[in-house]
Parts: C-alpha cells; structure tokens; sequence
C-alpha cells in the first residue's frame, strides 16, 4: 500500500515538473522591450480606443478578438471591430481576453483587424490606465453606431391595380364549381 501511494506521489511530481517545464519556454519567448513608458506606447500606436470583446476566435496560439468599440482616441475604429494578437514564438500575444471585459487597445493598423500585442500597452480599461490615457490624448471621441440604412420605395409596376371583376373571378369560378358539385351529389343520391 506504501509502495502504491509513493508511486502515485512520484507520478504526480513528474506530471507537474512536464507541465511547468513545457509552459515555461512559451512564456519566455515573450521579448518586449522592458521599460517602455505609455507615452512610447502611444506614439507607436496607430489606433487607441476602448472596446468591450464580444467574442473571441481561436486558431492555434492566434487570437482574433470582436470587439464593440465605445471611445476612440487615436485612429478611427468602428463600432463593431476586430482586433488580432498573434502567438506563438516571440509574438507576445495577448492571450485570451474576458468576453464582456472593456480594454484600451493600443494597436497598429489603419482598418479592422487591427493587431495588438502585450508589448503594445493593451490592457484592461481600469480608471487610471483611462486617465493616463486622457491626459496624452485628451477626451477622446465616442463611436457611434452607423446610422440605419434608409428605406428606398421601388415601383413594381406602372400598370394600376386589377379591377373588381378581375379579382371576384377566382372566388365566384370556386362558387359555381360547388354548386354544381352538390347538384351532381344530390342526382346520384336519388
């Protein structure tokens, strides 16, 4: 029972040293430049704004993330948008982001998706990395939705409506067509 239990122990110590040693290096491969100030950040930063990630696509270690922009300050995203972070070796990627969760994306690029990584500054929307924010850039602007298409009449048809002969036929031809067919039932009962 001893030499069971020691097993089992030593089992579970190998299983937890593969897990460390195999999820070690990918955090490693990460290579940000260390000390960049937001204000660095900023200046590389094609699109700044916050967004609320409403779903996030997974495709091996890439993340693409769809995310409902609410306040630009820097570039012009649009109300519904896209952001991608690779993965990978050396990419630095972002991760899983949380549904629901608001961040400040620093990203490059000038149209969806825009790409961001950890080393970019993206992080959760907390109310000081926002001030910080607003006092590089200022207030910023808020993304509005696109206005509703607007509808467009289309003519059919020049001709005007059928008449009312026209359309009482179909219901008079259905009429005669059973009374006839009840003259035909009451012959062949007598």
């Amino acid at each position: 029972m001893i030499r069971a239990v020691r097993l089992a122990a030593a089992l579970l110590l190998a299983c937890l040293g593969l897990v460390v040693t195999v999820q070690a290096p990918a955090a490693a491969d990460c290579t940000c430049q260390g000390g960049q100030q937001l204000e660095q950040q900023v200046q590389r930063a094609d699109a700044v704004f916050i967004g609320t990630v409403d779903n996030v696509e997974v495709a091996g270690s890439d993340h693409t993330y769809d995310v409902t922009a609410s306040r630009a300050y820097q570039g012009t995203p649009e109300r519904s948008t896209q952001v991608f972070s690779a993965g990978g070796k050396n990419a630095c990627g972002l991760g899983e982001l949380a549904v629901g969760t608001s961040y400040v994306f620093l990203a490059t690029g000038t149209e969806a998706p825009f790409e961001a990584d950890s080393c970019g500054g993206t992080s959760e929307a907390n109310p000081t990395k926002v001030a910080k924010i607003e006092a590089l850039l200022g207030a910023g602007t808020s993304v509005e939705p696109p206005p509703p298409p607007t509808a467009q009449r289309t003519l059919v048809e020049d001709s005007p409506p059928a008449g009312f002969a026209r359309a009482a036929a179909p219901g008079a031809a259905a009429a005669i067509i059973g009374l006839l067919g009840l003259v035909v039932v009451r012959r062949l009962a007598r």
